[in-house]
C-alpha cells in the first residue's frame, strides 16, 4: 500500500497506538496513554487519504461502434461515473486511447477539454472538471472519438487499461450487418501475463459484450473478435 519511507511512518503511528495502549492498560497515566493512541490513529488515517488513488471509478463503459462493413468507419465512446478521492482533484485524464488508423474530434461531455498528450501511440487527454461541482460526490463523465481506417482487418481488439481504481467495466463492440462476428474473447495482460477471461456475450452476431468486476489496476483488458 505504501512506498517503503511512508511503511516506516505507518509502523512508527502502530507502535505509538501500541504504547498508548499499554500505557493505558498497565499504569495510571490513562489519559497520556489515550492521547498516543488518538494522535496515532489520526496519523494513519491520514497518511492512508493521502496516498489514495486521485480517482475511483464506480462504473465504467467503453464502447466501439464500427459503421460500416470495410471497418474504415467508427466511434468509440467511453461513459464512466467518477469519483475524486480528494477536493482538490479538478483535472482527470483519460489515457491510452491507442491512435490505430487516425483518430480525431474527441469530445469530453460536462467537462473542457483543457489539453492532449501523444506518447508511444497512444493518446492522453487532459479534463477540467467543472468549477461548482462537489467531485468527491461523484459525477459521470464520458469521451468521444472518431476513427478512420482503423478497424479494416477481420480482427480486431478494444481494450482498456485500468488506471485507476475500478469497480466495474464494461466493453461493448458492435458491428454493422454484414460484418457477423465468427469468433470472442477476453483476457487481461498484467505484468508480462496474459490471462484469459469468460468468453463475452455476442447477440445477433453483431454484439459483444463483457463485463469485469473489480478489474486490476495497472492491467490491460482486450476484447478480441474475428
Amino acid at each position: 500500500m505504501f512506498d517503503k519511507p511512508n511503511q516506516l511512518v505507518f509502523y512508527a503511528n502502530v507502535v505509538a497506538i501500541v504504547f498508548g495502549a499499554i500505557v493505558v492498560v498497565f499504569s495510571d497515566f490513562i489519559i497520556t496513554g489515550t492521547i498516543f493512541i488518538i494522535c496515532g490513529a489520526l496519523l494513519i488515517f491520514e497518511q492512508i487519504k493521502q496516498n489514495k488513488a486521485a480517482f475511483t471509478i464506480s462504473e465504467l463503459k467503453k464502447k466501439l461502434t464500427i459503421h460500416d462493413t470495410g471497418g474504415s468507419k467508427a466511434t468509440q465512446t467511453e461513459k464512466q461515473v467518477t469519483a475524486a478521492c480528494h477536493v482538490e482533484n479538478k483535472i482527470y485524464w483519460f489515457r491510452n486511447i491507442p491512435a490505430i488508423g487516425s483518430i480525431s474530434n474527441f469530445r469530453i461531455d460536462g467537462a473542457t477539454l483543457d489539453d492532449q498528450k501523444k506518447e508511444n501511440g497512444t493518446y492522453h487527454l487532459c479534463a477540467k472538471i467543472p468549477a461548482g461541482l462537489k467531485a468527491t460526490d461523484g459525477f459521470d463523465l464520458s469521451l468521444a472519438c472518431d476513427y478512420q481506417n482503423a478497424f479494416t482487418k477481420t480482427e480486431g481488439v478494444l481494450s482498456h487499461v485500468v488506471n485507476d481504481d475500478t469497480r466495474q467495466l464494461h466493453l461493448i463492440v458492435e458491428l454493422p450487418k454484414g460484418r457477423p462476428v465468427t469468433s470472442a474473447k477476453v483476457y487481461c495482460k498484467h505484468n508480462g501475463a496474459e490471462l484469459a477471461l469468460l468468453p463475452p456475450v455476442v447477440t445477433g452476431e453483431t454484439k459483444i459484450e463483457s463485463e469485469i468486476q473489480d478489474p486490476i489496476l495497472g492491467a490491460e483488458y482486450c476484447l478480441q473478435w474475428s
